[in-house]
């Protein structure tokens, strides 16, 4: 028979934090400034930009800053931006049939999860930014 002292103590399953399942996500999406870049980029063509200016520091380690002149996004918008699954691009009804490059929701927040992350946004037409 063994002795159960000398056995490892049995691990304890248990839920992950919203944070820590965060990072994780992020990971999936986000390993590096090039896939930031690329979500960026494509979320910009998404929105209807004709322009778009890229920025980058170190390769994007230090900085990375895309500027568009696409449809914008409203206070309320922005807000929703950077949490996951909220999108703009996809309906229940629309998942058979995807005509944007990006629609899950996860590029914005999964940013954030690994990075630093500020959105400034202004709407076509309005007087300011926020």
């Amino acid at each position: 028979m063994t002795d159960s002292s000398s056995l490892p103590a049995r691990p304890v399953i248990r839920r992950l934090s919203e944070q820590v399942v965060n990072r994780i996500a992020a990971g999936e999406v986000i390993e590096r400034p090039a896939a930031a870049l690329k979500e960026l980029v494509e979320n910009a063509i998404d929105s209807g930009a004709r322009r778009i200016a890229v920025l980058l520091e170190q390769g994007g380690i230090d900085r990375l800053e895309v500027v568009d002149d696409g449809c914008g996004m409203t206070p309320d918008d922005l807000m929703l931006a950077v949490e996951r699954h909220c999108t703009s691009k996809l309906r229940d009804e629309t998942l058979v049939r995807i005509d944007t490059l990006g629609f899950r929701g996860e590029a914005l927040p999964s940013i954030g999860a690994a990075a630093r992350l500020r959105v400034t946004s202004r709407p076509h037409g309005a007087d300011g930014a926020w």
